[in-house]
């Protein structure tokens, strides 16, 4: 046969065996529709506080994700940010995030484990693009990317779309004039629109995009730690265990699908605080007002998660509302603490290890001449060639380093450690035990209604006559009371804690941990004449009710009692948000509390 035939020959068989294969496999769909979740099922999943929470534990546990959560939870609120409505200028009120760490740590395992469980429509993601290849998607429908997360596989993905990214972060739509081909032969101008609002992450491994996106995006970055690798790869051992390939996750997908749809019938969310005060001041970060917007963006994506949880408002326009509270803000505060710093100050562990090292060699030797990169490396505890792939972004992007004539690294003139370190990041943020007492001046509620309140306290009251003032052991207290304090109890993000087991973080924030095994600090409560006032139940319902003032209302108690100040100091901001976010087991943990309580008393500790 003529080779040429040939091939045509076996093209077209390719080609036809191909649409016998989709035809087939369509026909199998539809006959084997999946079953859709009952809306009690997908509604349980937004009905109760700690929606984020119980998102990120799903995602978590049916990819395998390691450790992670802050990073999960980040990319969460990003991904569902483009779901708010535009703010009144038109802007869209979502964040945006560069997600960047070194290769092989786990970028886009987080991002596709988030990515999993939305809804069809609700992302769009891709490997490539060419320039304008977004603007010509969107010629027949303007609206293709509206309230859809952006979500390329790489920052090389989107090297030829800053254009577009640009406008369309910032004014929440992007435009391009073009010249095209009429039907009758001529050329004629066109105007192709591609419409938001939209949110975008890009994974990457740079250290720097182009500035003018970057300072419209929060930077994160995912840290790594000791035995990382040794997990990671457990982990993917695990997957090959005959119970984990007979597991079928679609159900639980399904319904949170069917949930996160559900609540899109509402995407408008508001933040009654006025005060002049709720702002992000700092003149030493130019794109501060970028920064704070992207928070806010956290904090209203929360809201809107919550939303069964919020208090829903009927606007002059007639439009619905949800409520944010402090609690929002706290979600995303505490978030952006853990997790983008580099929002900031642009700089890694990595990057401060290598400059510590230079200035520590400096001091010891007095060399003018640089040090090479192995002997940086050896003084930082990082690989020498760690060093080298950094070089060129502190040398040239944030200056911190200068080349010698020989070659070696050298700390610029008149640098020292206060030019890199980490201590004030978060300087001119509003704290949010701070918003707490403006929305209170205010007269606002508490984020729990009143009448989940007056019901704490009630089964609070009830719990006095099983327990009396002398505490007893937890197998004596209600399950009730027990189940609705795991489920209405306050973390550091700001949700409740509803996993079985506690979700290990790894950053340099919260780095406390709680288990069965040891004593923990608890709800501190107060003594009056060496007597106990409440039981630890009714403590606990109060602590949910308001926890960080109340709690800092307990140190102040102690210290006035005589306990060392330094030793309570930082229970108001640790004990409150973590300990009790991350105890996930009440049956556990209220001896150690009870343990902690008799101590302050007896004067052996807070």
């Amino acid at each position: 046969m003529d080779p040429n035939n040939l091939k045509r020959a076996l093209n077209e068989l390719f080609t036809l065996r191909l649409e016998e294969e989709r035809t087939a496999a369509q026909l199998e769909k539809s006959e084997k529709a999946p079953e859709e979740p009952k809306s009690e099922e997908a509604e349980a999943l937004v009905a109760a506080p700690g929606v984020l929470n119980r998102y990120v534990e799903d995602v978590a546990r049916i990819h395998g994700v390691v450790k992670d959560r802050e990073p999960l939870q980040l990319q969460t609120l990003v991904a569902l940010g483009a779901q708010l409505a535009p703010l009144p200028n038109g802007k869209p009120a979502g964040a945006n995030l560069i997600l960047t760490a070194e290769s092989g740590r786990g970028k886009n395992y987080v991002c596709d484990a988030v990515a999993s469980m939305l809804p069809e429509g609700f992302v769009m993601a891709f490997e490539s693009a060419s320039a304008k290849s977004l603007y010509y998607k969107a010629e027949e429908n303007p609206e293709v990317l509206k309230h859809r997360w952006i979500y390329p596989n790489e920052a090389e993905a989107t090297d030829q779309l800053v254009e577009t990214f640009r406008p369309l972060l910032s004014g929440g739509r992007a435009t391009h004039l073009t010249v095209n081909a009429t039907g009758q032969g001529r050329n004629a101008s066109q105007e192709l629109n591609v419409e938001g609002p939209a949110s975008i992450t890009i994974p990457t491994v740079r250290n720097k995009l182009d500035t003018q996106l970057q300072t419209r995006m929060l930077v994160a970055e995912l840290t790594d730690y000791p035995g990382r690798v040794a997990e990671h790869s457990r982990e993917v051992s695990r997957q090959l265990l005959p119970e984990q390939a007979g597991e079928d996750h679609g159900p639980r997908t399904r319904a949170w699908q069917a949930a996160l749809r559900s609540l899109t019938g509402t995407r408008r969310v508001v933040f009654p605080l006025q005060q002049a005060e709720f702002c992000f001041d700092s003149d030493g970060v130019s794109h501060g007002a970028r920064i704070w917007g992207n928070l806010l963006g956290l904090m209203l994506a929360h809201a809107w998660l919550e939303q069964r949880n919020r208090e829903h408002e009927k606007l002059a326009s007639e439009e619905r509302a949800i409520v944010a509270t402090p609690k929002d803000y706290e979600a995303a505060y505490m978030l952006f603490k853990a997790t983008c710093e580099r929002s900031v100050v642009n700089l890694s562990d990595t990057h401060r290890k290598i400059l510590t090292a230079v200035h520590a060699l400096k001091q010891e030797t007095g060399s003018t001449e640089g040090f090479s990169h192995r002997k940086i490396a050896d003084r930082a505890g990082v690989h020498h060639s760690t060093v080298g792939d950094h070089r060129t972004y502190l040398v040239r992007s944030v200056k911190l380093l200068r080349e010698t004539e020989s070659g070696m690294l050298d700390l610029v003139a008149d640098a020292e450690p206060s030019w890199w370190n980490d201590e004030d990041l978060l300087e001119g943020f509003p704290h949010p035990e701070t918003v707490w007492r403006w929305w209170k001046e205010e007269g606002r509620s508490s984020p729990i209604p009143s009448r989940q309140a007056r019901q704490l306290d009630d089964e609070a009251r009830k719990q006095l006559t099983h327990t009396g003032n002398s505490g007893g052991h937890p197998a004596r207290h209600s399950p009730a009371i027990i189940r609705h304090a795991e489920e209405t109890c306050s973390v550091a993000d700001g949700e409740a804690a509803v996993a079985d087991e506690m979700p290990a973080t790894e950053s340099r924030v919260g780095k406390q941990h709680v288990n069965g095994a040891g004593p923990v600090v608890g709800v501190a409560g107060t003594y009056e004449n060496g007597k106990r006032e409440t039981s630890v139940a009714a403590r606990v319902a109060t602590f949910l009710q308001e926890p960080p003032h109340w709690y800092k209302r307990q140190v102040e108690e102690y210290v006035r009692q005589g306990a060392p100040e330094r030793l309570l100091k930082p229970l108001a901001s640790a004990a409150a948000s973590h300990v009790l976010g991350n105890a996930h087991r009440w049956t556990e943990i209220l001896p150690h509390v009870e343990a902690a309580l008799r101590a302050g008393r007896e004067g052996e500790g807070p």
